[in-house]
Parts: structure tokens; sequence; C-alpha cells
């Protein structure tokens, strides 16, 4: 039979472009490997820029995440970085890249599903006035845009931790 009049051409033409298709997206993963290595920060970030759509913060200087300034909750500095912890880690294609209990520090790694873009999400907690108050900042490495990505994944957290049954004890420094 003749491949010549069917829709989708020779069995040939069909595994060359499916090679085409699959060379490029692993040389677009590549790109993106390259452009965005995971860095330390110095310290946490201040703000977001100015009109980013690829960041959000509940922190002071919010951006998007609602407008909130913190989180506060009443525990122990060590249960809520025990908890943070076991969020990022019930979260899919995420590791933490940084933890300081002392601190109060967490540096953690989203990644996304299709493309594989690098999102960082960093938390702070300190004590004041006997509660724990919680600052999330999470921003795209490269690109423009998120398409809200990091707005959710802050306020997601923001839900887990306003339903999550705290232990109520003071937290002191």
């Amino acid at each position: 039979m003749d491949d010549k009049g069917k829709w989708y051409g020779s069995p040939r033409k069909l595994q060359v472009f499916a090679l085409g298709i699959v060379t490029l997206y692993i040389g677009g993963i590549l790109c993106i490997w390259v452009a965005a290595p995971t860095l330390e920060f110095e310290a946490y970030p201040s703000d977001c820029p100015i009109d980013s759509q690829n960041c959000s913060r509940i922190a002071p200087n919010p951006h998007r995440g609602n407008g909130l300034e913190n989180i506060a909750v009443n525990a122990t500095k060590e249960e809520v970085m025990t908890e943070i912890s076991t969020w990022i880690n019930g979260q899919p294609r995420t590791q933490i890249v940084t933890e300081s209990m002392e601190v109060g520090y967490i540096h953690s790694v989203f990644i996304s599903f299709i493309w594989r873009f690098p999102d960082d999400m960093l938390f702070h907690v300190e004590c004041e006035n006997g509660s724990a108050v919680i600052w999330i900042h999470s921003e795209s490495r490269i690109g423009f845009s998120d398409l809200k990505s990091n707005e959710n994944r802050v306020l997601d957290f923001a839900e887990y931790s306003e339903n999550h049954e705290w232990s109520g004890d003071s937290c002191d420094v």
C-alpha cells in the first residue's frame, strides 16, 4: 500500500518529526537548567521587583499574595519550621536547599512540571509578642511571568497554616 496518500505521510517522516520534537524539548530543558542554576541567597529578599509578574510575597513590602504582610501563629519556632519542612516535602518536585533552625530560614526550590522551570521559595520565621511570625517569598528565576504559580503557592501555604492545628505554645526567642 502506498503511504503518499495518507494524512500522516511516511513512517520515516513521522520518526524524524518525533525525534525533532524530543530534541527541542530536551534542548529547552538544558537551556533552562544552564540559565537558572541554584544559588544561595545572601539574605532574605526585601521586596519583589516593581510590577513583577513572577514574584509573590507575604512579608513586609508584600507583593500579590492578597497583600498580607505576615502569617502569625501560636506555636514555637521549632514547630513552625518543622511544619514548613513537612509542607514543602509534601509538594511535588521540590527540594530544600538550605535550612537553619537558629536563623529561622528555609530556602526551597519548586520545579514546574513540563518545562522544569525552577522557582525559589523562601521562608523566614521569628518570634514576636509570643507568636511565630512567618514571612514567605516565592520567585521564578527566569522569565517575565509565572502564570500565577508563585502567588498560588504562597496562598496555598497561607491556607495550610490557617487550617493547621498549632500547639498554642508561646514562641520565645
